[in-house]
């Protein structure tokens, strides 16, 4: 395609006229070359084409030098001024919708990366909070049973200020979770160990007892949620009797109802979401004297006739952190491949005091 218009036709004129601006031509150069005939002749250098810019408007190919000189095309003015319009303008609406869908997919991208790390730092905290309880669940257990205390029957009359006439110190054990000796904590977890017993404890002020009334079990708590929602789930529960009634306690037993009374009412939670409690004794290895549920009323070593190596309890407690707690059915908490997959295990032995026998 030819970029350039055609040459403007030359216009008419009359022989003498023509004539006239011949002959003028010739005597120009006359003039001209009349000062060269006493200088030595120099060859002419060829003229370099400077290349003409191209137009910031049309942006057409520049001119050579040696093209005729055209006439102005009015269509092609015309179509120079329009196409700048066109080459200035701004986005397409293809560039502004590729554009948006790009941005959108990114953002997309970075809302699910940072939901994906909320999450995992809310169940970095809930497992981090259901250890913390736990730890400080095996911390209290081993301080209470560390310090059991039992007596079988006595004829010693009184002791000391509590009035306990021929009777026994009991403690009430229990490795499935049934009722033992008429003693059954409420919502108990099937299949769960529970225990409650008297311990020597440091007193705390002048008029502090250094005795205290416990049990351990796992028991079922229904809550409301913020959301209004009610959530079932298993918690270790710790009973204790204030030290006001201890004394009492001891003084009016006559069954292992009166020795630990309110069940319900002096227990609080120690530790949420507990799908395990295992205790297990290892006395002695004469098969007569094992500890069975129920009220027990000695803890023989674990010894053979000539060694001791001690009353022993072995002790195993499970937590499922908050997010495995609310996915798992309760009917499902205390499933062993639920526990190994899901929760937290501590296992942890205690050594007791020696039975008193006078």
């Amino acid at each position: 395609m030819n970029f350039f218009p055609q040459p403007c036709p030359a216009p008419s004129a009359s022989p003498k006229l023509r004539a006239k601006q011949d002959h003028a031509k010739s005597a120009t150069f006359a003039k001209d070359f009349s000062g060269l005939k006493n200088k030595p002749f120099r060859p002419l250098r060829p003229l370099r084409e400077q290349s003409v810019p191209q137009s910031p408007i049309t942006n057409l190919p520049s001119r050579p030098a040696s093209a005729p000189r055209t006439c102005p095309d009015p269509v092609g003015a015309l179509v120079g001024a329009l196409r700048p319009l066109r080459e200035i303008s701004g986005f397409t609406l293809i560039e502004l919708m590729a554009a948006t869908t790009v941005l959108s997919v990114i953002l997309l991208m970075m809302v699910g990366m940072q939901d994906q790390m909320s999450r995992a730092w809310s169940n970095s905290n809930r497992r981090t909070d259901a250890t913390r309880e736990a730890r400080a669940a095996v911390q209290m257990i081993s301080s209470d049973l560390s310090g059991l205390l039992t007596r079988q029957n006595t004829n010693m009359g009184n002791v000391g200020s509590i009035a306990i006439t021929n009777k026994g110190l009991p403690f009430v054990y229990s490795s499935n979770g049934i009722s033992a000796g008429g003693l059954t904590p409420p919502g108990i977890q099937s299949g769960s160990s529970f225990l409650f017993g008297v311990c020597a404890k440091k007193p705390r002020s002048p008029t502090d007892l250094d005795l205290a009334i416990f049990g351990y079990y796992i028991g079922q708590t229904n809550t409301t949620n913020i959301n209004g929602f009610n959530t079932t789930n298993y918690n270790l529960y710790r009973y204790v009797v204030p030290t006001s009634d201890t004394v009492a306690a001891l003084n009016g037993m006559t069954n292992l109802t009166a020795l630990f009374p309110n069940i319900a009412a002096n227990s609080e939670i120690l530790a949420r979401n507990i799908c395990n409690l295992r205790i297990r004794f290892y006395n002695s290895q004469n098969p007569g004297m094992p500890v069975t549920n129920g009220p027990n009323y000695r803890v023989f070593s674990a010894c053979t006739a000539n060694n001791y190596s001690g009353s022993k309890i072995h002790i195993e407690l499970s937590a499922y952190p908050e997010d495995s707690a609310q996915k798992i059915p309760l009917t499902a908490w205390t499933n062993s491949a639920n526990i190994q997959k899901y929760a937290r295990s501590f296992e942890f032995r205690i050594d007791v005091p020696r039975t008193i026998t006078h």
